[in-house]
């Protein structure tokens, strides 16, 4: 193992109304998964799993914010739903409870 990094996120915290701030997180095959989805909570939690997802990339990978842009780093879904990053060598679990996500990143050598 190379790193592990972990974030959590309190979803009441985000504005997805906020065109500018959810373009900053999401890339653009992210956003247009997230303009997508129907209803607010729904968004919320995918707007913050991907947040926090990109945040314990950044953990494991020992850069911090500012290290790695949030542009370079995507997650998306297989087709079982399992999230996945855009890295090989990367492995991502995100969940979900009423107003919080969190996300756990396992980096491989």
């Amino acid at each position: 193992m190379r790193g592990i990094g972990v974030d959590i996120v309190d979803l009441d915290r985000l504005d997805i109304d906020n065109l500018h701030f959810v373009e900053r997180i999401l890339t653009v095959e992210e956003y247009q998964i997230f303009r997508m989805i129907h209803t607010q909570q729904r968004k919320l939690e995918f707007l913050g799993g991907r947040f926090a997802g990109k945040e314990a990339y950044l953990k494991a990978h020992h850069t911090g914010l500012g290290g790695i842009d949030f542009h370079d780093i995507q997650i998306l879904n297989d087709e079982t739903g399992c999230p996945y990053l855009n890295d090989k060598k990367a492995h991502i679990s995100i969940s979900h409870e009423k107003k919080y996500a969190i996300a756990f990143v396992v980096l491989e050598e």
